[in-house]
């Protein structure tokens, strides 16, 4: 009994003994480290230490290794990192660096990856910050991602574990990229971009997996939540493709190795926590190739999760309704690849018919929804055998009874379309003879009639799929080349002024080649665009290659780019020539095109997402339509139109458009460069040009487009000029005969009434004000063009709403 005692507690002093022994070599280091001068002898006291890291057991005792790592490991992380700066730099060769960096790359991961990450936040740019992020570099390419996973799956297995602990290392490595993106912000390094670095990961989940699956075939236990969790919460991050693009196809492929790697894939996705399960099942349908992958990966998990199985017969057919096609059959074909699942794809196909039969449904849902739940009942239908088909009978026949005449009903084309074929697709369930109904075929119709035939839900074998030809070739598929272009020999050139010289030749494939890639070459070399930007402008101007497809949308791009770039001297020079003589109309309208389409690049105007069917426009001499005015037209029109739809108070509209996001306006400077040149000499007739006489089209489109920039110039400084004199063009042309005219001046009222603030007109132009109103509400009762009546009766609406807004600010 003696001995027993004294055996105990002589372990114990051994014990003490060595902790003190690690303790006070530490001790001695760290007072040394401040004081070396030495190379040679900061080395020897690396060395001091890196006795207690070696494998080799006579470097150092078992138990001191021990107590190191535990213990001191860290905070001698720290002690070198903050002595890493200039001396140490100096007195160590980029062999001894190695050194240092091997007391991070060869100890405990879970600690040198906390220090790793701690010291790049905290520490400003240094030498220090850039030895860190380039030994956390070498960490993540060495492959110690994976070792750090699986070091915290052993650790779960102690009867003490660390569950904080583990929830911070779990939220580094998930967020890894954003954290470094915030402190290393321009100096961040490729390897941490999440394009990068979540590949990465999924290649340490899969190397942990092996892991995971040797320890078990060794009959040892192990935990996967760990990798469950870092799984799933890179998913809800976003970052689903990133992971699983590369996870998932190398899981499959184990996965017909070992039925060891089917448990551990069940395992994996079923230990996600709930509150990650829906990113996690949104990425898996996003990157499988269909059904049969989903099923290998998911197996019977829908009937175990409840969460699970409300993501698959509720949330993605219910309330999701912008599901493509392919996921939508990976969805339903999943239940209906296994017995067990059937059951769930029978409720989902009744459920759907009774809300797609619902009148309140298709009365208050956007088209795009009913298209999605006729797209999940074809589906569902087509994957039902008969016997399941004659289970839902009663609920086929009341979705035909009382849903086929909601949709007849409805005044959409396109949703009493959806409901014809829905309706003879149920139909031939219930009758020989089913419905048949006459209506033109679109695009979505024969997208719809390709649900109804069942998708092939296993994905093809790549060597079966090899047909090797014998004497014939009639069973190889052609390729599909109607989309392919053909290769160009010539190269863009490089340089503006090589592009010059380019389009003054003859050779008419370069000339195609440089018109094309000339647009975003003059944005992206500003510098080099500015110094001949006149010259270029002219150039393109003048040229005309009716040869080449779509020259005029390439010459309007580079016209445009080019005015953006030097807008004082592009549009002065353009505002010239529009009155010069030797042009023809089409040239002016295109100078109009090209100073509005610049002024909405520099101004950085968002365009509705609102269409809006353009109106008919006057033709031009040769009698057909103009579309380039139709299309200007429209969109200024868009523009005022909906400015004072939001300066009208209305009630029962609903929930209002969110505010558009304020971004600078960089044509508020150059407004009067565009503009005021534009407005001077109209009323001066030219040889081959007379605004005022046959022109009116040319006109039309003039006054268009300065109401164009009169919009854009909302808040500038010069906008109460520019108001000024467009009120007295306006004024001077308010009887013009042609409507078209007369409605772009109606529409110029309005735009003055929104860019100038109400006080100012009030202020330095009221006379003229007064006489407006009086015009407008002339126009409103006399006037025989529809549009010109109702334009001004909108004018005269935003009027009063401004003196309104006026008179209660007074009042405050």
């Amino acid at each position: 009994m003696a001995a027993c005692i004294l055996s105990t507690h002589q372990a114990k002093g051994l014990v003490n003994n060595s902790a003190m022994d690690v303790r006070s070599v530490l001790h001695e280091t760290s007072s040394e480290l401040s004081k070396i001068n030495d190379g040679d002898k900061l080395v020897q006291v690396f060395m001091n230490i890196k006795k207690y890291m070696d494998v080799d057991e006579d470097s150092a005792p078992l138990k001191e290794k021990a107590e190191f790592k535990r213990v001191h490991y860290t905070p001698f992380l720290r002690l070198l990192v903050n002595n890493m700066g200039p001396r140490w730099v100096d007195l160590l060769t980029p062999e001894r660096l190695e050194l240092w960096d091997s007391f991070f790359l060869e100890g405990p991961p879970d600690q040198a990856f906390l220090v790793l990450l701690d010291s790049v936040e905290r520490t400003k740019p240094s030498i220090c910050l850039d030895r860190c992020v380039h030994v956390l570099e070498r960490f993540l390419q060495r492959g110690a991602l994976a070792d750090l996973i699986w070091e915290i799956c052993q650790q779960q297995l102690e009867p003490t574990p660390t569950p904080v602990l583990h929830e911070v290392i779990l939220g580094r490595i998930c967020s890894l990229p954003d954290h470094l993106a915030n402190s290393l912000q321009k100096r961040n390094k490729p390897l941490f971009y999440p394009k990068n670095y979540y590949p990465r990961v999924a290649g340490a989940i899969l190397r942990v997996l092996r892991m995971i699956s040797d320890s078990l075939r060794e009959g040892k236990g192990c935990s996967i939540s760990f990798v469950s969790q870092v799984m799933g919460k890179v998913c809800m991050q976003g970052h689903q493709i990133e992971l699983l693009s590369v996870l998932v196809p190398h899981l499959l492929t184990l996965l017909k190795s070992d039925c060891i790697y089917q448990r551990l894939s069940w395992r994996l996705v079923e230990s996600v926590p709930e509150r990650w399960m829906d990113a996690l099942i949104t990425g898996i349908l996003q990157v499988a190739r269909g059904p049969a992958d989903v099923s290998k990966l998911l197996g019977d998990l829908v009937l175990k999760n409840k969460k699970v199985e409300y993501l698959f017969t509720q949330k993605m057919l219910f309330l999701q309704y912008c599901v493509q096609k392919e996921k939508l059959q990976c969805i339903l074909g999943y239940l209906s690849l296994e017995k067990s699942r059937r059951p769930l794809m029978v409720k989902v196909l009744r459920e759907l018919l009774e809300v797609w039969s619902s009148a309140s449904v298709v009365k208050h849902s956007p088209h795009a929804q009913l298209l999605h739940l006729s797209r999940s009942i074809l589906i569902c239908s087509s994957l039902m055998n008969d016997d399941e088909i004659q289970s839902c009978k009663e609920e086929i026949k009341f979705a035909l009874v009382n849903g086929t005449h909601v949709y007849l009903d409805n005044s959409i084309l396109n949703t009493r379309r959806l409901g014809m074929l829905v309706s003879e697709a149920l139909s031939k369930y219930l009758n020989p003879e089913p419905l048949h109904f006459e209506y033109e075929e679109d695009e979505e119709i024969k997208e719809l009639k390709s649900l109804l035939s069942p998708p092939c839900i296993c994905p093809s074998n790549v060597e079966e799929s090899v047909k090797i030809p014998g004497e014939s070739d009639d069973d190889l598929v052609p390729y599909d080349m109607s989309e392919d272009t053909e290769l160009k020999k010539s190269s863009a050139p490089a340089y503006i002024r090589d592009c010059m010289e380019v389009l003054l030749s003859d050779d008419l494939e370069k000339v195609e080649v440089t018109m094309r890639a000339l647009a975003p070459l003059i944005r992206a070399n500003t510098a080099a665009s500015k110094e001949v930007s006149v010259e270029l402008v002219k150039m393109l101007l003048h040229i005309d290659q009716p040869g080449i497809e779509h020259f005029e949308e390439l010459r309007h791009e580079a016209l445009v780019a080019s005015t953006v770039v030097d807008p004082i001297l592009a549009s002065k020079y353009l505002t010239g020539e529009f009155y010069s003589l030797n042009y023809n109309l089409r040239q002016r309208m295109d100078i109009l095109d090209v100073l509005a389409s610049a002024a909405k690049d520099l101004s950085k105007l968002v365009a509705p997402t609102k269409s809006v069917k353009p109106k008919p426009q006057p033709a031009n001499k040769s009698g057909t339509p103009n579309t380039a005015a139709t299309a200007a037209t429209a969109d200024w029109k868009k523009i005022v139109e909906e400015r004072i739809a939001m300066k009208t108070r209305r009630f029962g509209k609903g929930q209002s458009a969110p505010e558009p996001v304020s971004v600078p306006n960089s044509f508020h400077v150059v407004a009067g460069h565009f503009f005021f040149p534009l407005i001077q000499n109209f009323d001066r007739p030219v040889v081959t040009f007379d605004l005022l006489g046959e022109d009116r089209l040319v006109l039309g489109k003039l006054v268009h487009t300065l109401a164009c920039l009169m919009h854009l110039s909302t808040n500038a400084s010069v906008a109460s000029q520019m108001g000024k004199a467009l009120l007295e063009f306006v004024w001077v042309l308010r009887f013009h005969l042609d409507p078209y005219v007369r409605q772009g001046l109606l529409f110029c009222v309005s735009t003055i009434l929104l860019s100038v603030p109400w006080e100012r007109l009030m202020t330095d132009m009221a006379e003229e004000v007064i006489e407006t109103q009086r015009w407008l509400a002339d126009v409103t009762e006399r006037d025989v063009d529809d549009d010109c009546r109702r334009i001004a009766l909108n004018g005269l609406v935003l009027m009063e709403k401004l003196k309104k807004n006026l008179h209660s600010r007074n009042k405050k």
